[in-house]
């Protein structure tokens, strides 16, 4: 392969895809100090502390980028330092990319968290160079539930779209529930649930959502939306609306805002890309992952 690029060779020979990984006391403790002159915030770099042999290196680049035949266009990796946690300290705000910042994930029995902060630039050529000098180098891979996270949470950080907090604190109780009442996103899940014939969780692909403005403000219109599967029953779509429905009433009952739905739920063959583009993606990736679903949605819309 030695007309190959550096990334071609990381993909294929040591077999460095998204999601892999391998311990940090592989690495000298010289090179991770050269490493984390990449950390984003100063106060991180040349700091050993935060390199530790404990740690673990989580691959966030896509398989695409590190496999581009040409060094010079796309001519790093990026890896994010993973300390290791104990199994009480993981967080449920963070499980299944429910957050941008930490992503907690589980290997041969121990806890690690990726964190935003920690991600390292590295040139495909010296990581290629640093493997190659390890008599036998073989990534780690992770378990099918945490290794499909990554993806997610790597797009999350670049995609999300952060709803007002005024807004937020008026929504999520009614969405999540609270005080052990019932959420509204478990109406949801209930109602959308197919039989167990099929291969995917819930008939709803996507929920999007409208505000008439990104500020902080005391009153906003809004609309809600569910994009639907096309072989979901009328029956079924119809309980969807109502519950969406539902939810937007009592918003408006709670907050005093408007409700400028048109629609409430309606199938992918029925809804055209020019609607989708006025509305935002909703992220309820966590909520889909932690049930086994891996069907997040269309990637375009």
């Amino acid at each position: 392969m030695d007309n190959h690029s550096a990334g071609q060779k990381l993909l294929h020979s040591f077999k460095v895809v998204q999601a892999s990984c391998f311990p940090m006391e592989i690495i000298s403790q010289e090179k991770r100090l050269e490493w984390s002159d990449s950390f984003a915030k100063s106060k991180y770099r040349q700091d050993i502390k935060k390199l530790k042999d404990s740690a673990m290196l989580l691959v966030l680049s896509q398989n695409c980028d590190i496999a581009c035949s040409n060094d010079c266009l796309d001519s790093s990796v990026e890896l994010v330092v993973c300390k290791k946690i104990k199994s009480k300290d993981v967080s449920p705000a963070s499980s299944f990319v429910h957050s941008v910042r930490k992503l907690p994930f589980e290997y041969d029995g121990n806890w690690f968290e990726a964190n935003v902060d920690y991600i390292l630039t590295v040139d495909k050529a010296d990581l290629l160079e640093t493997l190659s000098e390890r008599l036998k180098f073989e990534p780690l891979s992770l378990a099918p539930l945490f290794a499909r996270t990554v993806p997610i949470w790597r797009a999350n950080r670049y995609n999300r779209s952060a709803l007002p907090d005024e807004f937020n604190n008026k929504f999520f109780p009614l969405l999540r529930g609270e005080k052990g009442n019932e959420g509204f996103l478990d109406q949801l899940a209930e109602v959308s649930k197919p039989d167990c014939s099929e291969s995917y969780a819930s008939f709803i692909r996507a929920f999007y959502y409208w505000l008439d403005t990104d500020e902080e403000v005391d009153s906003y219109r809004f609309e809600f939306f569910a994009l639907v599967k096309d072989d979901v029953s009328n029956e079924i779509l119809s309980s969807i609306q109502e519950v969406i429905e539902q939810m937007a009433d009592e918003l408006v009952a709670v907050a005093g805002y408007d409700d400028d739905s048109e629609i409430y739920a309606g199938r992918e063959k029925d809804t055209t890309v020019a609607y989708l583009t006025r509305l935002k993606r909703f992220n309820l990736d966590s909520h889909s992952l932690s049930n086994d679903d891996d069907d997040l949605g269309p990637e375009d819309c």
